[in-house]
Formats: C-alpha cells, sequence, structure tokens
C-alpha cells in the first residue's frame, strides 16, 4: 500500500527527487513557468548530457544535499534539461556551448543569470546561484544596462566577466575593444585585473604592461592575486617547455628568464621552480636528479591542488627521461584519483 501511494504521489507532483535535496519537476519549460507563476517562484535549468562527467558529479555530490534542497526548493521551480535530446532547440536559445551549464529565469521566463561549470562545493554554487538576484552580478541585467549604453569600467569589466561564466559566446573581441578604450591610467585598476589573468599570454603586450606596473597593481588589488598572475604565466611557458611543445628555445633563454622571474618579488614561487627544473631537464636531458630534488623541496609548499597540477604537467611530459621508479614515486605524490588515472595512461 505503501509503494502505491509512493507512486501516486511522485505522478501526481511530477518531481524528481534527490533524496532531501533538490526536487526537479518532470515537465518542460512552459510547466515550469506556469508552476513558477502559481508558486510565485523562479525556474531553474540544469542543462546537461549524458557524456559530461561534471554534470554526474553534481548529481551525486551536490543535487542531494539536504541545504542545496532546502535553498532552491524555497526559491526555484527546477528542471533538468538534456541539450542533446528534449533540449536542442532549448539550448540553441539560449546559446548553450558547455555542460553543465545553468540558466535561472523569473516567472515571466525573463533570463535573470546564467553560468557554466560544476561547482562541488553545496555552499559555493548556492552562492553562485543566488547571483541572480543580485543586480550588480546577475548576467541580465548587467547585459541589460550595457546594452542600453551604460560605459562604466565597473559596469564594463563586471559584465565581460559574467559574459565569460556563460561560456556562450567568445568574449575575447569585446575585451579587446574595452581595453583599447581605456587610457593607461585606465588599464591600471582592480577592476581591469582579469583581462591580465585571462587575456594576456605570455609574452604579448598586455602581459608586458601588467609586469612593467606590478608594484601599482599589488597597491590597488591584493598582492597574492597580483603574484598569482605573474607566476602562472611563467609555470605556463615553462610548462610547455618541460612538455616538449616548445622546441625553439635555449638554455640561455630560459637561465635568463629565471633570473628575470626571480626579480618579480613575488613571495611565494609555489611549482614554479619545479617547472623550470623540468624545462632545463627537457631541454638537456641532463639534471634529472635536481629536477626530483626540486620537487620534493616544493611540495610542502603546494596544496593538494597545486601539487595534482604540476604533476599533471611533468610526469607525462618527462616520461622519456625518468625512470620507472621514478615515476612510481611521483605517482604516489598525486592525492586525486583522477589525475592519477590521467598520468598512468599519458605515461604508459
Amino acid at each position: 500500500m505503501k509503494r502505491i501511494i509512493l507512486l501516486i504521489l511522485i505522478i501526481h507532483t511530477g518531481i524528481v527527487s534527490f533524496g532531501q535535496g533538490v526536487q526537479f519537476a518532470e515537465t518542460d519549460l512552459e510547466g515550469a513557468l506556469a508552476m513558477a507563476q502559481e508558486q510565485n517562484k523562479h525556474v531553474f535549468i540544469d542543462f546537461y548530457t549524458n557524456w559530461c562527467a561534471p554534470c554526474k558529479m553534481m548529481d551525486k555530490q551536490v543535487f542531494p544535499q539536504q541545504n542545496v534542497g532546502k535553498y532552491f526548493n524555497s526559491k526555484f521551480i527546477s528542471l533538468k534539461v538534456n541539450a542533446e535530446k528534449e533540449g536542442v532547440e532549448l539550448a540553441k536559445k539560449y546559446g548553450i556551448k558547455a555542460y553543465p551549464t545553468f540558466v535561472i529565469l523569473d516567472k515571466t521566463g525573463a533570463m535573470k543569470h546564467i553560468f557554466a561549470g560544476g561547482i562541488l562545493d553545496g555552499d559555493k554554487f548556492i552562492a553562485t546561484v543566488d547571483n541572480a538576484f543580485d543586480p550588480q552580478k546577475a548576467f541580465g541585467s548587467l547585459k541589460s544596462r550595457v546594452d542600453a549604453g551604460e560605459k562604466s569600467i565597473a559596469l564594463q569589466a563586471t559584465y565581460l566577466q559574467a559574459l565569460m561564466n556563460t561560456h556562450t559566446e567568445n568574449p575575447e573581441p569585446e575585451v579587446e575593444a574595452f581595453y583599447n578604450s581605456l587610457s593607461k591610467e585606465e588599464k591600471i585598476r582592480k577592476e581591469t585585473v582579469f583581462i591580465y589573468e585571462f587575456f594576456a599570454p605570455f609574452g604579448s603586450e598586455k602581459a608586458k604592461f601588467f609586469e612593467e606596473n606590478r608594484a601599482q597593481f599589488r597597491q590597488i588589488a591584493n598582492t597574492s592575486k597580483i603574484d598569482s598572475i605573474l607566476r602562472s604565466k611563467y609555470e605556463n611557458h615553462m610548462g610547455t617547455i618541460t612538455k616538449g611543445y616548445t622546441q625553439d628555445v635555449t638554455m640561455d633563454e630560459i637561465k635568463k628568464t629565471e633570473k628575470h622571474v626571480y626579480a618579480l618579488g613575488i613571495k611565494e614561487l609555489k611549482s614554479l621552480p619545479v617547472m623550470i627544473a623540468g624545462a632545463k631537464l627537457q631541454l638537456t636531458q641532463e639534471g634529472k636528479e635536481q629536477f626530483l630534488k626540486t620537487v620534493e623541496e616544493t611540495i610542502p609548499s603546494l596544496t593538494d591542488n597545486e601539487k595534482d597540477i604540476m604533476l599533471y604537467q611533468t610526469i607525462p611530459g618527462l616520461k622519456k627521461l625518468l625512470s620507472e621508479s621514478d615515476k612510481q614515486h611521483l605517482l604516489t605524490l598525486v592525492s586525486n584519483e583522477d589525475v592519477k588515472g590521467y598520468i598512468k595512461r599519458s605515461i604508459n
């Protein structure tokens, strides 16, 4: 009897529930909007695909959380849409190109917010979704203001970062136009830091400008953030050499770059010394012991994620120069099993 009653309730309500977590309505967008108007709620759409690993992780780790369910069920009619099956046309309507992508609509169907990418911390996911109710952060309201002609630096910078997070289009042309509209003084602002982080590749004019004016950026923004941007550019550059992707570089150039990096005043070098040692090893095929020693010396200063990224880059890149015992030892230092699995497949 209990089974029959439960089945009747499920059929009647049209709800797929993740335990005590988020309740997803088994309906289409039109039905969800009707429910939203009736219950005075917004609509939350989770665009997913069958092959999307982060989507499955959200289903397994985030949506079943009680605190996530409490937040969502009180504010939204939630809808799951397979972007490659029943939701093809709906995905096209919102320009969905990455998965998962989350869209928040008001009860009339107007788009409030959109962002892509799984967030496995329930509280952080809630905070990101809650941006839909902040006109200073919600993509829909930001776009409306920009389209209406507002041109303040703060607004344009915030809008472009929100556009980046949608993954619905390439933001680079708009970022470039925005950057070129700024004076030298305006380019050195807290609001423009994201440009140097995401749109200033190593050796570019923007990267050089950021580096030359690092003292001013450190004064107006978080010093550790500025150092992180500077460090990551050199880590990535040395990483391409370590992985054997860059052939047209000499040992003298690496030594010159190394000396230059140490003169930048970066307080925490993190994995950069390892990437430099790896680049030297790749280029000369000498210095393996120094590389391994640098790894051991560096690891205590890294988080598990930073350590795994470092090993993810170096072990496959240097696999021909490391012995089997070297590789096996380095693998024991990897924390994340998925990363470890990728490295194993790359070196076998």
